[in-house]
């Protein structure tokens, strides 16, 4: 086992002959390859996939690792093994396939980036009446709209729904000023996908197959959880990635295991879905990174026996103009030499100008400036310019990235939430090695030495919780009962069986265990994430009804659930 993970467990990988662009003879796909399984090993990922792409040629293809820790390809069969066509879920990478589905909207004339929310959406609340009536589309993708980062990222693992979460904007006070600062959210993506939905009269996950799926040939992406599911042993594990703090202040170490079940969080995906429900392979990211090396273009090859008898191409020279009629091929004198290649555009340059251009700072200082567009991060350091985005869900994270003055793309997708020193690094790492000179610095390395010394410092909340505390412990009988709630939030139960309280709320009506903490403070368990639940009025000593509040982790401050007589 110990020989198997020194040469990273195993490696499935397509390759190509390239040499540096420099001429120093270096074998890019092996040390492409060397360096992803230096990742692999540092970060004790299980699993990865990897995609490099530059000009027209894939440079890179494969896959290192296991899906599921533990499991030993030559004892637990063919699936084992990680390749680039294994399916994982790609995270807040799916917000930049949002951001193109209503590019293309606007290409159609269907909607416009300065439409207000409220014009397309009659029925949306906003927490601020002023800011309701001017925010627009672009507003919904930059992350600038007031909230808290991540404000409401947690109201799904309760088993609301996007409708729901839709309804509760209202009451979600911003922390900011509209269009002053950038502060990462998710479920602004659900106005996002509302205003498709509306536009289009199809549902998002719809659109996403039609509009870029189908079109690029990503025929292994799904949006939501069932693709996710129905792919079997093609998809992989997700798995838990932490920190075991050391002794006697020692480094500590990093400790990873499979995650199953509820642990997944897999309604949390369903709802989620427009900012990060997409589960794909590196294949297919590959080609969603080509398009936008493209500038919207799909680029087609056309072989011989893609016109021949039985193929759904014709005989003759139209050849890809039958399934794109809008799109007149460049021809000579009216016949085609095989092979050749179509170029269809499913996006405008100037709306792929418009994603891709940084329009609020997230961060500056002398070497570096990173902006965020449409759902692409945009730095620019002093060697060149990288548009990017990251994604992390349960159990898996990922990065894929694009370098237009050297035409070089990079598709990263881990079964572990490793943190992104791995993914960033790694694809920085493959971006130097396209760089005039000699410099490949070992970005992973550095990277794991600042997150240990980051671990190593005292963990606090981002948002402390304002929830009045207390260190009375209650009578758990006299929690019991019904609880009452407008909607959208509605009613909810406290029971007790065999001395253990439990929960029933939410839409879908789960049931899940409180286990006491300390005072009047409960833990609840449910999707993946636990939740403080607090408990108030229970002494005898107010003239108000027993009632408890929900900490969704960034102070969304909905008030409490009121216990009936």
């Amino acid at each position: 086992m110990r020989r198997l993970l020194l040469s990273t467990i195993i490696l499935t990988v397509l390759t190509t002959g390239l040499r540096a662009q420099d001429g120093s003879g270096r074998d890019i796909p092996a040390e492409i390859s060397a360096y992803a399984g230096q990742v692999l090993k540092q970060w004790k990922i299980p699993g990865l996939s990897l995609a490099v792409i530059h000009g027209d040629t894939t440079v890179f293809s494969g896959g290192f690792g296991v899906r599921e820790k533990g499991k030993n390809p030559g004892q637990d069969g063919e699936w084992t093994a990680i390749t680039d066509s294994t399916l994982f879920h790609i995270g807040s990478m799916t917000k930049a396939f949002t951001a193109t589905v209503i590019a293309s909207l606007v290409d159609e004339g269907l909607l416009r980036w300065d439409d207000t929310v409220k014009h397309i959406l009659p029925d949306f609340e906003w927490y601020d009446d002023s800011v309701e009536s001017v925010m627009q589309v672009r507003d919904l993708l930059t992350h600038t709209t007031g909230l808290v980062a991540q404000a409401g990222t947690y109201i799904p693992n309760l088993g609301y729904g996007r409708d729901d979460i839709y309804r509760m904007f209202r009451y979600i006070e911003p922390v900011y000023p509209f269009r002053e600062k950038f502060a990462y959210n998710n479920i602004t993506f659900i106005i996002a996908a509302r205003i498709i939905e509306t536009v289009t009269g199809r549902s998002w996950e719809d659109n996403i197959r039609e509009r870029i799926f189908i079109p690029l040939g990503m025929t292994s992406s799904v949006p939501g959880s069932e693709g996710y599911l129905e792919a079997g042993k093609k998809a992989s594990v997700a798995h838990y990635f932490g920190y075991s703090r050391g002794k006697n202040g020692g480094r500590g170490s990093i400790y990873v295991t499979p995650l199953y079940g509820e642990e997944r969080a897999l309604h949390w995906v369903d709802v989620i879905g427009p900012a990060g429900s997409i589960s794909s392979t590196a294949q297919d990211m590959a080609r969603w990174v080509r398009f936008h090396l493209n500038n919207g273009a799909v680029i087609r090859t056309v072989r011989p026996e893609d016109a021949g008898e039985g193929s759904s191409f014709p005989l003759d020279s139209t050849a890809l103009s039958d399934y794109f009629p809008d799109i007149s091929p460049d021809m000579t004198g009216g016949f085609r030499i095989y092979p050749y290649r179509d170029t269809v555009r499913l996006i405008s340059r100037e709306q792929m100008d418009f994603l891709h251009t940084g329009v609020v700072k997230v961060r500056q200082d002398s070497s570096m400036r990173r902006d965020y567009g449409y759902c692409w991060y945009v730095e620019q350091n002093d060697r060149y310019k990288v548009i990017y985005h990251t994604g992390t869900t349960w159990g898996f994270t990922g990065v894929c990235g694009f370098v237009p003055e050297l035409d070089l793309g990079v598709a990263v997708l881990c079964n572990s939430e490793v943190s992104e020193y791995a993914r960033l690094g790694l694809m920085r790492r493959i971006i130097d090695l396209y760089l005039p000179g000699d410099t490949l610095r070992d970005w992973s390395s550095e990277g794991l030495e600042q997150w240990f010394k980051d671990k190593r410092e005292p963990g606090r909340r981002a948002v402390p919780c304002i929830i009045e505390r207390s260190s009375v412990t209650p009578d758990f009988e006299k929690l019991t009962g019904r609880y009452t709630k407008p909607a959208p939030f509605g009613d909810a139960e406290v029971t007790l069986k065999n001395g253990r309280l439990y929960l029933t709320i939410g839409p879908l009506g789960w049931t899940h265990r409180l286990d006491h903490h300390r005072g009047n403070e409960f833990w609840l368990r449910s999707d993946g994430h636990t939740y403080p639940v607090f408990f108030h009025n229970y002494t005898g000593e107010s003239d108000g009804p027993v009632d408890f509040e929900i900490d969704f982790n960034y102070n969304e401050n909905f008030g409490p659930w009121i216990k009936t007589p």
